[in-house]
């Protein structure tokens, strides 16, 4: 579970969980035959809930490397390797079962891991960092944190940077992801009664669902519309920009490089304003992207940047940096979501970012993609004017 939550533990009782300290017999568990399979899905199904986490290396590679796979239900962990155990075809049936609860904490990167190795679509799954967004616990909270807040129990982040993919594991790093699970099912218990005094649990489901659909979503055909200050650029600029950015990203899982290694965000930029016309320029872009051979690679990247052609009609472009008026109905804008963001004890950014914001101002309309509940909860915001 990668956890970047470096903030402070709020001053209360906790129950200190060393991570050197050795681990009962037990505490956990390997999966590693049919039986043990078996032990732990008849548990999970007769509980209607599990809880899972995935430890991977994703530093050298495009498609993070699964190391462990953590699982939890009735009370007992499961470690599950899946470099040795192949069980992605039991595992994915149970993340694809509809009628079997899935609890994990901030799923992002898990969901697009597990997705890949299973091939299965998760059904059901909650996440305990949504569920605490909605309690009004404000940004997005690490999972060490929240158990200390709802749990009163201190976990180790010792072994966050392990090599997951070395083999034996340590009796630490065991420890430290079984824990990843063990308090899973706690946590979203306590969570899910806060949801359900609120009245929000079919927010939590929206969003989770959400979640996943975003995750594993394929790449939008406008990559260029997400990048900062793009909006600033020339059409023509975009339009390469938009192509440069499909190209890599193709590049990166055919090598399964990270992106970065095929071209940085500041190459693709600087390559996208060299066009096909300033050979020098597109040289000293590839010279800055480290390429060992610039002059060879220049005369590629101008055939490719050739071959992306004119700016179609329909091409969309980003929006111009907001000026005048539009910057006074923003500010509007961000107060009138602060005081609802307030009142309903929601963080402002969890309800609309700036960017949804910013297209609110330029079109009058809030995006559908903000889901149900956001849509509703907004209603009225936003009609005044400065």
């Amino acid at each position: 579970m990668a956890d970047r939550d470096d903030d402070k533990q709020k001053a209360s009782p906790v129950t200190v969980v060393a991570a050197a300290e050795p681990e009962p017999a037990s505490g956990w568990q390997w999966l590693t035959d049919q039986s043990g399979w078996d032990a732990f899905s008849a548990q999970a199904r007769a509980a209607g809930e599990m809880a899972i986490d995935t430890e991977f290396v994703r530093r050298r590679t495009y498609h993070a490397q699964l190391g462990l796979v953590q699982l939890a239900a009735a009370g007992q962990v499961w470690l599950l390797d899946p470099l040795t155990q192949d069980r992605r075809a039991e595992l994915g049936g149970l993340l694809a079962d509809p009628t079997l609860r899935k609890w994990i904490h901030a799923g992002g990167e898990d969901i697009e891991v597990l997705a890949r190795w299973t091939g299965a679509r998760p059904q059901q799954l909650l996440d305990t960092q949504i569920a605490a967004q909605l309690c009004g616990t404000g940004g997005q909270i690490g999972y060490q944190r929240l158990v200390a807040e709802q749990l009163s129990v201190t976990l180790s982040k010792g072994e966050q940077q392990s090599d997951w993919l070395r083999r034996p594991l340590t009796p630490q790093q065991c420890r430290y992801a079984a824990d990843d699970v063990r308090y899973l099912l706690p946590l979203a218990q306590r969570l899910l009664e806060q949801v359900d005094q609120r009245q929000r649990r079919e927010w939590l489901i929206e969003d989770c669902e959400r979640q996943v659909e975003r995750v594993l979503a394929p790449v939008p055909a406008w990559m260029h519309l997400s990048e900062r200050n793009a909006g600033q650029y020339p059409p023509a600029v975009q339009h390469r920009m938009n192509q440069l950015l499909h190209w890599r990203q193709v590049e990166a899982e055919r090598r399964d490089k990270p992106r970065s290694w095929i071209l940085p965000n500041g190459s693709v930029v600087a390559l996208a304003f060299a066009g096909t016309d300033d050979r020098a320029a597109v040289i000293r872009a590839l010279q800055e992207a480290g390429r060992r051979d610039p002059q060879r690679d220049a005369d590629r990247m101008l055939e490719l940047l050739a071959s992306f052609g004119p700016v179609p009609a329909d091409f969309p472009l980003a929006g111009a940096p907001l000026e005048g008026a539009e910057k006074g109905q923003l500010t509007l804008l961000r107060k009138e979501l602060e005081a609802l963001a307030q009142a309903n004890d929601l963080a402002p950014e969890f309800i609309a970012t700036r960017v949804t914001l910013e297209a609110r101002v330029r079109t009058g309309q809030w995006p559908d993609s903000l889901g149900r509940w956001r849509l509703q909860l907004l209603e009225g915001i936003g009609e005044r004017t400065p």
